[in-house]
């Protein structure tokens, strides 16, 4: 609750609320499904008391991703299942309060939140423009921001999906910090992380699809975030790879986070750790997969 008032003030604080799947998950664990249930229910209350319809979203979703991971955690389910339910638990969750929204408030969520993407672009251009910014180097900065915002109202599908797996991982993986001491499900090392090769196939066929039939909406606007979901993955297995080999050449910790750190300001090692991660998941050049 506490989380909620301080997200007012300080919206980065907002992170909080994505997190209620911590005590949830940590409530159920310890406790039982009943008493995670009962904490999600009064938390959802109090939002609906102060009319906070906004703050329900995430708490809700992830609350409901607690739940179930916290429920699996008691059963001593594999650590990977744990992390996949609770992901499909918050993405259904998520599906259904949109559907919950527009059936009983009549709000589109997604709709009003892509019709207020221009608004934003208009705002900025304006506060460009009060402190002198013109010519040339505005209608560069406005073409930016269009494009950003097309990129943003196609990707809403992969934001969802983002959102899901970034909520029951982190979540997951949150709540194992706090249960350090306990006997629990865990998963694998970072450096050990890996996908199947079939994705690597349905990448190639999504890409093939995307450039034959480009011409239509519909079918463009599938693959463009089906390739945006598996350009994440490989990403993420081409980060796992260097960290492999960062590991096994026995580079200190500190330079570690220093290489992860200063990749992330370079555009295009992006693009060449997800080449990396699509060769490793066809190859597997580090032999885990033969390992198990």
């Amino acid at each position: 609750m506490l989380a909620v008032y301080l997200s007012y003030y300080v919206p980065a604080l907002a992170v909080l609320l994505v997190l209620f799947s911590i005590p949830c998950t940590i409530m159920g664990y310890r406790y039982s499904i009943v008493e995670s249930v009962v904490f999600l229910g009064v938390m959802t209350a109090f939002l609906i008391i102060i009319k906070d319809m906004v703050s329900i979203i995430p708490v809700l979703t992830s609350g409901l991703c607690g739940v179930s991971m916290g429920y699996m955690l008691k059963a001593r389910q594999p650590a990977t299942d744990i992390v996949k339910y609770g992901f499909l638990v918050t993405f259904i969750s998520l599906v259904g309060v949109f559907g919950v929204y527009s059936k009983f408030f009549h709000m589109n969520i997604l709709q009003e939140f892509a019709d207020y993407l221009p608004k934003i672009v208009q705002t900025t251009m304006d506060t460009y423009k009060s402190v002198g910014i013109g010519g040339q180097d505005l209608k560069v900065l406005k073409s930016v921001l269009d494009q950003t915002v097309k990129f943003i109202g196609m990707s809403i599908p992969f934001d969802i999906l983002l959102y899901s797996v970034a909520t029951a991982l982190a979540g997951f993986m949150l709540t194992g910090l706090f249960l350090k001491h306990a006997d629990i499900p865990r998963l694998k090392p970072f450096s050990q992380w890996t996908v199947s090769r079939k994705l690597v196939y349905v990448f190639i066929v999504a890409y093939i699809i995307e450039a034959v039939l480009h011409a239509n909406n519909t079918v463009y606007m599938v693959t463009f975030n089906i390739l945006l979901a598996l350009s994440a993955v490989f990403i993420v297995e081409g980060y796992s790879m260097l960290a492999f080999f960062m590991k096994r050449r026995g580079m200190r910790p500190w330079l570690q986070v220093l290489i992860v750190l200063i990749s992330l300001y370079i555009p295009i090692f992006a693009f060449i750790l997800m080449g990396a991660g699509v060769l490793d998941s066809s190859f597997d050049f580090r032999h885990l997969k033969r390992k198990g």
